[in-house]
């Protein structure tokens, strides 16, 4: 069951929206927009479920009608969903959802295109009382694509092998279910990236160059692995209860229980050599499928040495003569080197363009020179002279006699102004 607060966390699952959103929704029937609502509501709830709390649900690729609407029940509340068959059906339609008694039945693409443009609506439960089809599953479209994808990658590094055993590895490395590996095979299969024939279970790949093995050989593999898986199960077993048995006997001789202690003792020793034997029959098994591998690995590098060596071979039938190709190559490397000695030798003049970059460069050369000879003369100080020492009458003089030198320009211009009144 989904945890309570899953469902009231929603913001869509507000406290006085419960009672619609778990009724029928027939009411709804006469407003499309209620009835819009309430369906959207639960198809995000029921996704969202599935990110929130997948440990929640038996399958990773389905939703089981079996036990949808109690997962998504309110105990506290009284409230169990109603109209979860009307909200699957839309689910169906928008092929977010198929339903398992479809997907088992292969129609090709044409056959599915038209089933859904033409064929009748999905009813996935009666409409009053909401109940859903009994021992139907709804598988849910990206789950599948998501987990097949992760199922082939797994299978390609273990093919070939028999379903049971794909289906216990994939159970406890990929936490899948037998129903979720039924539906990964089956769609890999119709994408023909697996084939199944029988029980066995391999990987189809044209990309990779391997031996081509009869039915019978990949069958024998197959089984071979799982006859060492089982094997390898039934020892661990066996040995855990050896050591059992035997904590069991010490504990009988601490009590002085010799009669039970003898009795648990020879069980003890029986499943000793039980599990001596098996395990040499597991190693004999292991080394089996190791020269299998090895002897496949062998034959496939014979393969693509063979392989590659019919591609050397055409290659060097198209190269043709080599030696004439040789003497044709330096034939016409002679041409080449003709031709440019033709053009160097019709190459103009330039001795006169010579000696005037020549001049140019000297004249370049003494101007640098003589600059750097200028910068490296000392500066000549200029000599501060001291101001003398006069007394006042001097000094008075001085500025007289200055002032006077300063008046006697204006004097100049105003006579020549005098004695030319108009101007030339």
């Amino acid at each position: 069951m989904i945890p309570e607060e899953v469902i009231l966390q929603d913001p869509q699952f507000k406290e006085s929206r419960l009672d619609s959103l778990y009724s029928n929704f027939n009411h709804l029937k006469e407003n499309p927009e209620g009835l819009e609502a309430n369906v959207t509501a639960w198809k995000s709830l029921l996704l969202d479920a599935r990110k929130k709390c997948p440990d929640h649900f038996k399958d990773k690729v389905a939703f089981d009608s079996d036990s949808l609407a109690e997962q998504f029940s309110l105990p506290s509340k009284g409230l169990v969903p109603k109209g979860l068959n009307k909200v699957i059906d839309q689910l169906v339609q928008e092929r977010v959802l198929v339903p398992y008694s479809q997907f088992q039945q292969d129609k090709g693409l044409l056959g599915r295109v038209v089933g859904w443009m033409f064929g009748p609506r999905y009813q996935s439960g009666n409409d009053d009382s909401g109940q859903l089809r009994k021992g139907e599953r709804f598988v849910i479209s990206s789950e599948l694509s998501k987990w097949s994808r992760e199922l082939g990658l797994y299978l390609s590094n273990n093919s070939p092998l028999v379903k049971d055993h794909l289906v216990d590895l994939a159970s406890k490395d990929l936490s899948l279910s037998r129903f979720d590996v039924e539906c990964c095979l089956t769609s890999l299969e119709r994408e023909h990236k697996v084939a199944i024939e029988g029980d066995v279970v391999r990987v189809l790949d044209e990309t990779q160059q391997e031996v081509q093995l009869s039915p019978e050989q990949v069958e024998s593999i197959a089984t071979l692995k799982y006859s060492i898986y089982k094997m390898t199960q039934y020892n661990d077993e066996t040995e855990k209860r050896v050591h059992e048995l035997e904590a069991r006997v010490r504990e009988y001789v601490k009590k002085n229980q010799m009669i039970r202690a003898r009795s648990e003792l020879k069980i003890q020793k029986a499943l000793s050599a039980k599990l001596q034997k098996s395990t040499q029959g597991l190693e004999n098994l292991v080394l089996l499928l190791y020269k299998i591998e090895e002897n496949n690995n062998n034959m496939l590098v014979v393969k693509t040495l063979e392989s590659n060596s019919k591609i050397l071979k055409s290659m060097n039938e198209q190269v043709g003569d080599i030696a004439s190709v040789v003497q044709e190559v330096r034939e016409e490397w002679g041409k080449m080197d003709e031709l440019s000695e033709h053009l160097g030798a019709m190459t103009t003049d330039d001795s006169s363009i010579d000696e005037e970059l020549q001049l140019l460069e000297k004249e370049e050369k003494q101007k640098v020179e003589k600059e750097r000879e200028k910068s490296a003369e000392p500066e000549p100080q200029k000599e501060v002279e001291e101001p003398a020492i006069v007394d006042d009458a001097e000094a008075d003089s001085v500025l007289l006699e200055r002032f006077n030198k300063l008046k006697l320009p204006a004097k100049d211009s105003e006579k020549e102004k005098l004695e030319n009144p108009l101007p030339a």
